[in-house]
């Protein structure tokens, strides 16, 4: 089986690798003239809160470097992992339907750069560039499909289809060879995993241990390395 590696491409705007479904792929000179004044860079640090649950809703960010974890809690203070970010991946849907406050708190996962545009200038683009519209329409209907794959996945497998599934696809998204199989170029703790999953820190670290016990994987220190892609593909079907 063929794990696809490189889905990048070159940001027209700022010139970093994103992914080619990314808002700044491909735009034309006027287009890129119309973002390059309203366009911010900014940094964070790794674990540094980009925004927290219940901040005003002040514009959209499209990660440039590193990932960013998107969280929600509840009331109790448990915390759910909603999705993770990557270049080229947009942040603060909440822009989309006129939300006053982000819905979610969004951590740098890794020493990141995103890209900011106010909600106003965002909008005044849109207005005037309809190609740009098409585009993130695209980008939005990417977003809501994986969105019911994941909720789908949530409400129909176990935890041990959740965890095979979740796995397969990092592994399809992140994987490099090495060592006889697939290792992860994605460093996740177990507790992120047991938040992406909606399940206890502790069941992950058991699966974890049945997979490797199983020979699908093998686990040294941080690196997850996929012994078997096949038979992780059967636990998402």
């Amino acid at each position: 089986m063929t794990v696809i590696l490189d889905k990048n491409s070159i940001c027209s705007l700022c010139q970093c690798h994103i992914r080619e479904n990314a808002l700044f792929t491909g735009l034309n000179e006027s287009q890129l003239d119309a973002f390059k004044d309203v366009v911010v860079i900014s940094s964070f640090k790794k674990r540094e809160i980009v925004f927290m649950e219940g901040d005003d809703c002040t514009g959209l960010y499209i990660i440039r470097t590193g990932r960013v974890k998107v969280v929600r809690s509840s009331s109790t203070g448990k915390e759910q992992i909603i999705n993770i970010l990557n270049p080229g991946d947009l942040l603060g849907f909440e822009v989309f339907y006129e939300g006053k406050l982000y819905r979610n708190t969004a951590v740098a996962m890794d020493d990141c750069e995103l890209c900011y545009i106010d909600k106003n200038s965002f909008f005044n683009i849109l207005e005037k560039e309809p190609d740009v519209s098409r585009k993130l329409i695209i980008s939005l209907g990417k977003e809501l499909n994986h969105a019911y794959e994941r909720i789908g996945n949530l409400g129909l497998l176990n935890a041990k289809e959740k965890l095979g599934h979740l796995l397969y696809t990092l592994a399809s998204e992140y994987g490099v060879k090495a060592d006889g199989g697939v290792k992860l170029q994605l460093t996740l703790s177990r507790l992120e995993i047991a938040e992406l999953l909606g399940i206890t820190q502790e069941t992950s670290i058991r699966l974890l241990k049945s997979f490797k016990e199983d020979g699908i994987l093998d686990i040294k220190r941080k690196e997850i390395i996929i012994k078997s892609l096949a038979r992780l593909k059967e636990f998402g079907q």
